[in-house]
């Protein structure tokens, strides 16, 4: 299936690895290659995340790799990342969903 990294993840990445790239080149480039081999193996095995109560949108799932946080969102026709963090930082604060009926989940 196909992957898609949605903008504000490609722009954390971009971030990190240059953040890395300063202070260990070799492990900027090991995030690199570990985001690849993740992106090629969600392709196959989409389901390998798990469900995680910390995310208030149903359906998404969280693939811990290391210390990065990944979370993502399996479609009919793509798998989407739409966020990556370490897990050091604060989770982003993500507005409710206006749309979502608690009352039947």
């Amino acid at each position: 299936m196909k992957v898609i990294v949605s903008p504000a993840a490609r722009d954390y990445i971009k971030s990190e690895i240059a953040y890395l790239k300063l202070r260990s080149p070799s492990a900027a480039v090991q995030l690199s290659e570990d985001l690849k081999r993740l992106k090629r193996d969600l392709g196959r095995f989409s389901q390998m995340g798990h469900f995680t109560e910390e995310l208030p949108v149903p359906g998404i799932r969280r693939f811990v790799m290391g210390a990065y946080l990944i979370d993502y969102e399996i479609r009919a026709d793509a798998i989407l990342i739409f966020a990556i963090r370490h897990g050091r930082e604060r989770p982003p604060i993500l507005p409710p969903d206006e749309d979502f009926d608690f009352e039947q989940s």
